[in-house]
């Protein structure tokens, strides 16, 4: 089953169509707001839905829409059996603390991508958003 086979698409859906507001803060912690408008129900589903939720709307995210399109795009134009770097900008120094991809600042001192490239490769490839975890460290050997 994906994300979008979950019952957490149609209650975005039903809570978007309500005007109730569904994000993410920057440390990833979900909010759905006004929590006064929500019924016991939709509050229950929200509990019980909330990393599927997460994943959608993180997925609705402009910014990793721009990325999934230009690496889909460098995979589109690689021939096979080679696969792209996929870096947003081939110019970032590889610094801790530093996504290698885009040079966006991440909240810890590793060697890794942001979110934002992290998911987009995945989509781009068609591999599992739920098995992000893979993508936290590249190892230099």
């Amino acid at each position: 089953m994906t994300v979008f086979d979950s019952p957490a698409l149609p209650l975005w859906l039903t809570l978007e169509a309500r005007a109730i507001h569904v994000e993410l803060t920057s440390d990833g912690r979900l909010i759905v707001e006004p929590v006064s408008r929500l019924t016991a129900n939709e509050q229950l589903a929200v509990r019980t839905h909330a990393r599927e939720l997460a994943v959608l709307v993180r997925i609705c995210d402009r910014g990793v829409q721009e990325r999934r399109e230009a690496f889909a795009d460098q995979l589109a134009l690689t021939p096979p059996p080679a696969l792209p770097a996929y870096l947003l900008c081939a110019d970032v120094p590889y610094v801790q603390g530093t996504c290698f991809s885009c040079g966006v600042g991440l909240h810890r001192l590793v060697f890794a991508r942001c979110w934002r490239c992290s998911l987009a490769v995945r989509l781009a490839c068609g591999l599992s958003i739920l098995l992000m975890a893979m993508d936290t460290a590249r190892i230099v050997g």
